[in-house]
């Protein structure tokens, strides 16, 4: 039976999936349905539509995670379920930090101002120049992958032929290892990809000062398209920082505690904070992206006046 922490943790963390999936649905069809209305798709939305899709694919992994932690122990604990968890986790999480990377570097470089060569060159081959990272990220992540696959296979199969040499030590100590190990070594890629992120912010805040000391000194409105644009991206970066560092909170919390036996409120509780980034992020998406914002309050008010018994 679970107590109440365990049952308001387990609440939270199937309202967080289910929002975070509706909302990622809501961005996925919004981009399908232009996709096969113009028969075309740009690269910026094909991207929208990957990460809308791998953020519902962690979500799911999120919940099934917390559900097993709590209500399927047995399941859990085995290797077999903690080596499919650990790696679908890892391929969510990676592939959801490349596809915001290259937003924001498509972000920056379509609304940034500067007079260097480099960036004149860059802002001219901008969709060439999110395409090579996003291949870039993938390729990063194949080679980390081969790195470690040949190392953890072996080891799997070697603790399996020794059954009768197990114990909950040894196991423990195996899965403490396996999870130190694969984050550690898979954070190196997220750690690239985020400080490019970073990096395009503050050349953004740079390129907004810039832009607003010029609007001073010629006496011009300081609420120009381009100044509010540059204040949108801004803010839609610095939530994506500050929603990730959480993410990464919860997924330390979670791991910290999975070596102990009576630690698994602090797993599901870890998994609770790092789901505030997948939904509350994309919600953060549709506000700061003008079809979506457009879209979301059409479906708004056709809701609010249906449930008002009006005609739509």
């Amino acid at each position: 039976m679970l107590d109440v922490p365990e049952n308001i943790c387990l609440i939270v963390l199937a309202g967080e999936t289910i929002m975070g999936t509706l909302i990622n649905v809501f961005i996925g069809l919004v981009n399908c349905i232009d996709w096969v209305k113009s028969r075309t798709i740009s690269l910026v939305d094909f991207i929208f539509l990957s990460l809308a899709f791998s953020r519902i694919c962690l979500l799911l992994i999120m919940l099934a995670s917390g559900m097993l932690g709590l209500l399927y122990r047995d399941i859990y604990e085995t290797r077999e379920t903690l080596l499919i968890l650990s790696h679908l986790w890892i391929i969510a999480s990676y592939s959801n930090i490349s596809f915001v990377t290259c937003l924001s570097v498509f972000y920056f470089l379509k609304i940034a101002h500067f007079s260097h060569p480099l960036f004149f060159w860059l802002k001219w081959r901008m969709n060439k120049v999110v395409l090579m990272i996003l291949l870039g990220s993938l390729l990063m992540f194949l080679f980390m992958s081969l790195l470690l696959r040949k190392e953890f296979t072996d080891k799997f199969i070697k603790s399996t032929e020794r059954k009768e040499e197990k114990n909950h030590t040894e196991f423990f100590q195996m899965r403490k290892t396996h999870f130190k190990v694969m984050h550690n070594l898979f954070y190196l890629g997220p750690l690239i990809l985020l400080s490019i992120s970073l990096i395009s912010c503050v050349l953004l805040v740079l390129s907004l000062w810039r832009h607003t000391w010029q609007m001073h000194l010629n006496a011009t409105g300081s609420r120009d398209p381009s100044t509010e644009a540059h204040r949108r991206v801004i803010i839609w970066m610095l939530s994506f920082l500050f929603l990730l560092i959480l993410y990464y909170v919860g997924v330390f919390t979670s791991i910290s505690a999975s070596s102990m036996l009576e630690k698994r409120m602090v797993e599901v509780l870890g998994v609770v904070i790092a789901g505030v980034y997948p939904s509350g992020h994309s919600f953060i998406l549709i506000l700061g992206n003008s079809k979506l914002r457009q879209s979301f309050l059409w479906v708004w008010r056709q809701a609010l006046l249906r449930l008002r018994g009006g005609k739509p």
